[in-house]
């Protein structure tokens, strides 16, 4: 074996240097030159580089560490999961631009712009390359449906609901996209290529049983708490009770008879309408006419699914406000000598004395809807007050709707004098609740203090009950809005 004078070491040395300088600046070079994938249908282009934080991330589990191809399979993953849960075919109109950049701060967004550029509408995601792997699913799910509500859009971009996306999301990640999203390898598995994490297999039981724990354990918020959350303030919500209110609220909207179909229709329709509400009752008009109905329905959703939070049900005192509020409608009235009409509220049992059958019927309807959600919210010592209005309510629209051949005139005046009887007593034991005489300047006194100075519409000819013999007053056949 030959040996080694110091200077060929010293050569060797230096040489070995300037080699591995080369390789190193060679390969800065190659990590700092940005990636664009096309993802497989065309609609997708991801661009970005393999960034530090990356190739020296651990292995959070609920962290993503995103990698321009395998975010470009992800983006399909999430495309093709959504065509299936909501019969979506696989035609799109606007592409999708993902850029990744390096981490700027903690806990960073995704930072979602919705372009109209004269070929239509394309999306821009910006992305951070460490981000958790709900907003990222979010940010995904989000831009494809924005991207599908828009297509009949020419001015502006539709305006989703604020529950959709996060309860969509997470109706997904407990089924389609259990377990997609990604987690590129660490430092030592570099040499191969980054993967994707197999879907668990998801038991739909089990599911149903966690959130159902969920529910009965944790918060569930109301559908007004849904539609207008409410994050900062005294009365500011937990995130995590909006989260899996909002995942209960999308899962049961889809297992309606035609639920995705009608949620399709729903977005279909949201270029057409300067609110949201009313294309979501469009969209689910067989299942719903008014958002009052919804209400209802989610009312007795959270009843079979055993939720006991407070935010499902009124307090006492607002509960009895609401019950008030149901009992006395806004009226116009003309007093004597004053031009100006005046509004003020109308017991029942004047509706019943005054008003003719065919006035009085879509009124008590929609006063016995309210009564049934009233029922569902209030509290134990009230449910009972509210179920006997109900009952009254239902009972005399029976009554009058079915007469019968014989003495119909006289079975109407009966129901009418039954009805208000029936109504005394129950304000009564209202009042008795309440633990207070009603002060001379509420509603109801303001009601009666009224009835005789205002000029009353045409009757069907029934004589008033005995305990509302005296004059009737006149006032408009139709509220002028609800309570």
């Amino acid at each position: 074996m030959p040996c080694e004078t110091p200077s060929l070491r010293r050569a060797l040395l230096n040489g070995a240097a300037v080699l591995g300088l080369l390789l190193l600046f060679a390969c800065g070079v190659s990590a700092a030159e940005p990636m664009i994938i096309t993802s497989v249908s065309k609609q997708f282009v991801v661009r970005g580089v393999l960034q530090r934080s990356a190739l020296a991330a651990g292995a959070k589990d609920d962290y993503a560490y995103l990698d321009p191809s395998t975010l470009a399979v992800t983006c399909e993953k999430v495309k093709r999961a959504l065509a299936q849960e909501l019969g979506w075919g696989d035609r799109w109109r606007g592409n999708i631009f993902v850029n990744i950049h390096p981490v700027r701060r903690d806990r960073e967004r995704p930072d979602i712009r919705a372009l109209l550029t004269d070929r239509g509408w394309a999306y821009r995601i910006d992305l951070p390359d460490e981000i958790s792997r709900r907003h990222l699913l979010e940010a995904l799910v989000e831009t494809l449906v924005l991207e599908f509500a828009d297509r009949a859009s020419t001015n502006h971009s539709v305006e989703l609901p604020p529950w959709l996306v996060e309860g969509l999301t997470a109706h997904l990640s407990e089924g389609r996209l259990a377990g997609i999203a990604l987690q590129t390898r660490t430092l030592q598995q570099l040499n191969d290529e980054p993967l994707l994490r197999a879907p668990r297999n998801v038991n739909h039981i089990a599911v149903d049983q966690a959130l159902r724990q969920r529910v009965q354990n944790g918060g569930v918020l109301n559908i007004d708490q849904l539609n207008w959350p409410e994050f900062d303030g005294d009365q500011a919500m937990s995130a995590e009770d909006y989260h899996y209110s909002a995942h209960l609220l999308v899962r049961e909207l889809l297992r309606l008879r035609g639920g995705p179909d009608a949620l399709c229709a729903a977005l279909a329709s949201l270029p057409g309408y300067l609110n949201w509400q009313t294309a979501f009752l469009r969209g689910f008009e067989p299942h719903f006419k008014r958002m009052l109905d919804v209400e209802k329905w989610w009312s007795i959703t959270l009843s079979q699914w055993g939720a006991h939070d407070v935010s499902v049900f009124w307090s006492s005192p607002e509960a009895r406000r609401k019950l008030e509020e149901i009992l006395y409608t806004p009226m116009e009235v003309r007093l004597p000598n004053d031009p100006q009409p005046h509004i003020t509220p109308v017991a029942l049992q004047t509706v019943l004395s005054d008003w003719n059958f065919q006035q009085q019927s879509p009124l008590l309807q929609m006063k016995l809807d309210q009564l049934r959600v009233a029922q569902l919210h209030s509290t134990s010592n009230l449910t009972a007050l509210v179920g006997g209005y109900r009952s009254t309510l239902a009972k005399y629209l029976e009554t009058r709707r079915n007469p019968g051949r014989f003495l119909a005139e006289r079975r109407a005046r009966a129901a009418v004098a039954q009805a208000i009887e029936e109504l005394n007593a129950l304000d009564e034991q209202r009042q008795r609740l309440a633990g207070e005489a009603r002060p001379a300047n509420t509603s109801a006194a303001r009601a009666n203090a009224t009835r005789s100075e205002v000029v009353h519409p045409a009757r069907e000819g029934a004589q008033p009950a005995a305990a509302w013999s005296e004059p009737r007053p006149n006032l408009a056949p139709l509220p002028l809005f609800g309570p």
